[in-house]
């Protein structure tokens, strides 16, 4: 676009100065006429001058052309007696009236000569050569001829008019060009740009290949970007699970030896190596399953997942006396990795579960363009008919390690990590009061 408009600018700027040019050709040769005109003129004053005296009316120099005869034609010619300013003699065509001459005439040196516009009789624009000659000796003579310079201007408009058709023309025909090359120039930005949508979505692990030669070496270092990407993430997936390896034996070693004892300090060592070791158990299976896919380009079925996790959940919530529902409006896809998903929701499915009295209510639906998110994203809310929480509870509920009650099983770490995750997936996450009665989780996730 920025192209087509310093392109139409850039044609503005050729035909102003090509009117210019070719209003200065025309007054050019008018002026050459014009000159010709004051060249006989002058020479007829010369040769009719007796002793050195100006020529009498009797004496009046002619022009041949007609149209220094026609009253007010436009045509005109006159003499002017420099030091009086009064006019000696004049053309037919000025009828008794007379040329309104600029200063900068009457002011100039003697033989020189000059060239400008002014007014004629009838208000019209005239165009003036002028000379001062001396017939006698003390006596200089201003002698003007003057043209319509309507014709300078008509010539000038219809070369105009005719060079803003042509290039209208030319514009129109630059533009077609300019779009055609265009669309032809983008098409394989428009090819790599759906590709990475593609690796966006999930849809694919890697951008195509093949590109042109101009584009082959963009698409080669996105390819090597996202590989790099994917060793890093895969490499520092195993760091963690090195590192929860290296951790289980000597906390197993703990255990044992303060298995054998009964002092305080041997139930504490057990009590907190008992809590590591849920913890380190708990990233190392996460760890475990995060280095079986890559997170560019990850999709994930939301129904599949759900069904799964759900099946689970109900088995577990079936011992303990409650029901869980699962709702899903339509098929639906999570642009991210399953396990992550499954782990987000089931964070909050078990948290619901332990608060719940007799129901958990799992629901998708596609995101609306609410506060809570954006077209182009899927909502997951967990409802449960609990105690609920308050406010300030709500704020607590997502800070790491935080516990609000301690007679429930758990390390505080489930909803610090779900918010983590969906802060990592660009989501949102609220907690709010459920129509149930109890504690509402929405999230708010990308889709794919």
């Amino acid at each position: 676009m920025s192209s087509v408009i310093w392109s139409a600018l850039a044609l503005v700027g050729i035909a102003l100065v090509l009117s210019f040019a070719f209003r200065e050709v025309v007054e050019k040769r008018f002026d050459e006429t014009l000159n010709v005109y004051l060249s006989m003129l002058i020479g007829q004053l010369a040769d009719g001058s007796d002793g050195g005296q100006v020529p009498t009316e009797e004496l009046v120099p002619a022009l041949s052309d007609p149209r220094f005869l026609l009253p007010l034609s436009g045509w005109y010619w006159a003499v002017h007696d420099v030091k009086s300013g009064e006019t000696v003699l004049a053309s037919d065509s000025l009828a008794g009236d007379r040329i309104a001459v600029p200063p900068a005439f009457l002011s100039m040196d003697g033989g020189q000569f000059r060239d400008g516009y002014s007014e004629g009789p009838g208000g019209d624009a005239l165009r003036l050569v002028a000379r001062q000659i001396t017939i006698t000796d003390d006596r200089w003579l201003l002698v003007i001829v003057s043209g319509d310079a309507a014709t300078i201007e008509g010539d000038t408009a219809q070369f105009t008019a005719r060079l803003a058709v042509l290039l209208g023309l030319f514009a129109v025909i630059l533009v077609a060009i300019t779009f055609i090359q265009w669309r032809t120039a983008l098409r394989p930005l428009t090819a790599l740009r759906k590709d990475l949508s593609a690796v966006q979505e999930g849809h694919a692990r890697r951008v195509g290949s093949a590109y042109p030669s101009e584009i082959a070496p963009v698409a080669d270092a996105l390819n090597m970007m996202i590989e790099t990407n994917q060793a890093t993430l895969e490499r520092a997936r195993r760091h963690v699970g090195n590192l929860a390896h290296a951790l289980k034996t000597p906390l197993s070693v703990m255990v044992n030896d303060a298995a054998g004892e009964e002092t305080g300090l041997a139930r504490s060592v057990r009590e907190q190596s008992s809590t590591m070791q849920r913890q380190v158990r708990y990233y190392l299976e996460r760890a475990q399953m995060a280095a079986k896919e890559r997170m560019i380009g990850a999709s994930t079925d939301v129904g599949g997942a759900l069904e799964r996790l759900h099946r689970a959940m109900a088995r577990l919530g079936e011992r303990r006396g409650i029901d869980v529902r699962l709702t899903i409006s339509e098929p639906l896809r999570f642009a991210g990795e399953r396990q992550d998903f499954e782990e987000i929701v089931g964070n909050l499915v078990d948290n619901g579960l332990k608060w719940a009295v007799c129901e958990v209510a799992i629901a998708v639906e596609p995101a609306r363009a609410t506060a809570l998110g954006r077209a182009g994203m899927l909502r997951v809310t967990i409802d449960d008919d609990g105690p609920g929480l308050t406010v300030e509870q709500r704020r607590k509920a997502l800070s790491r390690g935080q516990r609000l009650d301690q007679s429930k099983p758990g390390s505080g770490l489930g909803l610090s990590i779900v918010s983590e995750l969906v802060d990592l997936y660009g989501g949102t996450l609220v907690l709010e009061r459920s129509p149930k009665g109890g504690l509402r989780v929405a999230v708010v996730l990308p889709r794919s």
